[in-house]
């Protein structure tokens, strides 16, 4: 029972570090599993419960679900900056856990000696 303590401890430790990490990586992963092309997912989005169709944000949702669906043309349809803002997310996704990481070893570095 003690051995599985620590590593618990590390466990909840590494998802706090990078939940943003792991909120993005969630994100993502629900727009590829969607359909870009249809109306009826999940919307939070206020603009669009109050009725106005041209928001930014959820083009930008529209393009990067569709970049994952492989069509470029609706993608950039939809929001010309999609494709850099999922290049954006996936480098800011990149950074998080390499700044942890570095973190982390250096941490191990001062505390082995």
């Amino acid at each position: 029972m003690m051995l599985l303590k620590p590593r618990s401890k590390n466990i909840t430790r590494f998802l706090s570090k990078n939940l943003e990490a792991f909120i993005w990586i969630a994100a993502l992963l629900y727009l590829a599993f969607i359909n870009p092309y249809s109306t009826g997912h999940l919307n939070l989005c206020a603009f669009n419960l109050a009725g106005i169709e041209s928001c930014p944000g959820c083009g930008i949702g529209r393009s990067i679900s569709s970049l994952f669906h492989g069509d470029i043309l609706y993608s950039f349809e939809s929001h010309p900056l999609g494709i850099f803002a999922l290049v954006m997310i996936c480098f800011r996704i990149a950074s998080i856990f390499y700044r942890n990481y570095r973190i982390n070893k250096t941490l191990l570095e001062v505390y082995n000696g």
